[in-house]
């Protein structure tokens, strides 16, 4: 399940692991194909980046940090990590409110 992608339409994706195993087709960002294998239920939450698993962990909050860090090396003005108060979720991507 997708918890969180690049607002800038970038290749960076934290998903929820509730299908350890599964493995499903993932259209990128340059409209190529490529497969994604969710990982063993050792973690609950990880990181997708161009393709590949970079980060794993139980904590919503170590992804998301590192899915900001991951967002500025491609882009600027990123919108940090989620505030309820000034955004909003759109197609899992934050907007300002």
């Amino acid at each position: 399940m997708i918890v969180r992608r690049c607002a800038q339409d970038h290749d960076v994706v934290i998903h929820k692991n509730n299908k350890p195993g599964m493995t499903k087709k993932i259209k990128l960002a340059n409209e190529s194909f490529t497969t994604l294998t969710y990982p063993s239920s050792a973690k609950d939450y990880f990181l997708w980046v161009d393709g590949s698993i970079t980060k794993r962990s139980d904590s919503v909050k170590i992804c998301e940090e590192e899915f900001v860090k991951e967002c500025a090396k491609k882009h600027s003005g990123g919108n940090g990590r989620i505030d309820i108060v000034q955004h909003k979720l759109i197609n899992n991507k934050v907007a300002m409110r």
